[in-house]
């Protein structure tokens, strides 16, 4: 099945950083003042294409963006300049040495592409790169290319140099966190289950769903909680939990009664992952398999997070002997305690 039924940290830094408001917060944030200052932020658009190595995407993720980049006075009526920001997500647990020379293989494959697409091109977009590291140990590689090279060469006008900007996020404090409200809440999540500040990190997140709740924006926040509920111990999404309901009292805050929400998600995930394997496929049990994947994984992630079974029956019509079936007919067995 496809990744993002199984990979909680790409499903989602995709879901989350697609939307160009959010990537925008979290780009802008970043990169130097006086580039930031070219750019126009509201022209930033999600491109398509992913260009991550296909055995790495358990690894990596990456989004590509284009903006409008000013540059002097342009003369009026003349095209405006074009750049891409290339956001490549690195969620393994230490630093690779080597991810700069897999970031160049990347750079390059967008520029064939422009190329492709442009066969008139006197010159090629400048793309800048944006490694964001979740992991648990501190990055501690150098950001410029040439420095895979021995020392005695680095200078050689042979050698390629480029430099990507890095967030490192197992350096930034829970407060330092940037962007807009739900782009900041992603990188608590996700710097939560890189075992960064987990109580701190969880604790802001539920201070911004309650900002964004009085907002009337709470379903924003659900692929949040949704991966809240799938990376963290039990305890721990107990505890969160509770913040959540300090910060939107009643049954709004309870974690149960996310419940129905998570599981219709993971319903619809299911039958869009069944509906491209239909196509591809050209048969009907793509489909099927896909929505079983979807429940599968869903309710076990409600089963670990504690939420009762009369609450999953109810929201799924399936009791925990019929789930008992459609997990044997799936990949693999689930948890030992459920």
């Amino acid at each position: 099945m496809a990744r993002d039924l199984h990979q909680p940290h790409d499903r989602l830094f995709r879901k989350v950083f697609s939307k160009p408001e959010e990537a925008a917060g979290f780009l802008r944030a970043h990169v130097p003042e006086w580039l930031g200052e070219t750019l126009d932020w509201s022209s930033l658009t999600l491109q398509r294409d992913s260009y991550v190595d296909e055995g790495l995407q358990a690894s990596e993720s990456d989004l590509l963006y284009a903006i409008e980049h000013r540059v002097g006075d342009p003369p009026a009526g003349a095209e405006p300049r074009r750049l891409w920001l290339y956001l490549l997500f690195e969620h393994q647990s230490s630093p690779d040495r080597w991810m700069r020379f897999r970031l160049l293989k990347y750079c390059c494959r967008i520029w064939d592409d422009a190329l492709r697409a442009d066969t008139e091109a006197h010159e090629l977009p400048p793309i800048v790169p944006v490694v964001f590291y979740q992991g648990q140990r501190r990055w501690r590689h150098a950001t410029e290319f040439s420095e895979l090279f021995s020392e005695s060469v680095r200078r050689w006008p042979w050698t390629p140099r480029f430099e990507h900007l890095l967030v490192d996020q197992s350096q930034i404090a829970v407060e330092a966190v940037r962007g807009e409200r739900l782009g900041r809440m992603a990188q608590l999540a996700l710097m939560a289950a890189a075992r960064h500040d987990v109580r701190a990190a969880l604790e802001v997140a539920a201070q911004l769903m309650g900002e964004l709740d009085r907002a009337g924006q709470s379903d924003l926040f659900v692929p949040v909680v949704r991966y809240v509920i799938e990376t963290q111990e039990e305890g721990t999404v107990k505890g969160f939990g509770e913040a959540l309901r300090r910060q939107i009292p009643g049954p709004g805050g309870d974690m149960k009664t996310y419940a129905e929400v998570l599981i219709q998600e993971g319903h619809r995930e299911g039958r869009q992952e069944g509906h491209r394997e239909g196509r591809q496929e050209g048969h009907r049990e793509g489909r099927q398999e896909g929505r079983q994947e979807g429940q599968v994984a869903t309710i076990e992630s409600l089963l670990r997070a504690g939420i009762e079974w009369s609450v999953i029956e109810h929201a799924t019509g399936i009791d925990q002997e019929a789930f008992d079936e459609l997990r044997r007919q799936t990949e693999g067995p689930g948890p030992a305690n459920v």
